[in-house]
């Protein structure tokens, strides 16, 4: 890992931090009228060192945050409050599901398909899309518009995918003995030929 690459993953895990930090409290309330303050109430929260670098840090990542609508900032009476927005809570999601993995090809098939169906309403279209492409992100086949295949037993990663994008209600695990024609899926796996 070179020298970029290294301070970008630690830049990551610091708003990981943050934004975790504000999902878990709910909101953050701070005194005084800048946005600046609320840094050294999440230097103190997080247990970092308080000095000028950590200050600095924090307050770009807090900017940053606000800028992207991942948190909001507001004041009432000399007080400040500090809140994840919904965008924020789906942007935790998507890292979440990243690190999600779903059982690899290194044991043998028992000849079974896992499918994740779902009929998500037009109403939830962005959590649809998010979801789907999460799907795709963990190695499932897209079979049709909302029929995903694997080989593996995924049942407890697909629907803790579906709790993260709010979905879990709409979403059906079916096990197949066949799927055919089977040429595309097979060609997809080939560890199941």
């Amino acid at each position: 890992m070179n020298i970029a690459t290294n301070k970008k993953f630690i830049r990551n895990e610091r708003v990981i931090e943050i934004l975790e930090a504000v999902a878990k409290l709910g909101f953050i309330f701070f005194l005084g009228v800048a946005a600046p303050n609320a840094a050294g109430h999440i230097i103190k929260l997080l247990g970092w060192i308080p000095d000028y670098r950590n200050k600095y840090r924090a307050e770009r990542i807090l900017h940053s945050l606000e800028n992207r609508k991942y948190i909001r900032f507001w004041y009432k009476n000399g007080k400040g409050k500090l809140e994840l927005t919904h965008e924020g809570k789906m942007y935790i999601a998507s890292l979440k599901v990243r690190a999600i993995k779903l059982p690899s090809g290194n044991r043998r098939w028992d000849g079974m398909w896992r499918m994740a169906t779902f009929d998500i309403p037009e109403k939830l279209k962005i959590n649809r899309r998010r979801f789907t492409r999460a799907l795709n992100f963990a190695g499932m086949y897209n079979l049709e518009k909302s029929v995903f295949v694997y080989p593996y037993e995924c049942k407890k990663e697909i629907f803790k995918i579906a709790e993260f994008y709010l979905v879990q209600k709409y979403v059906r695990y079916i096990i197949a003995n066949s799927i055919e024609p089977d040429i595309k899926i097979k060609n997809n796996f080939p560890y199941t030929k």
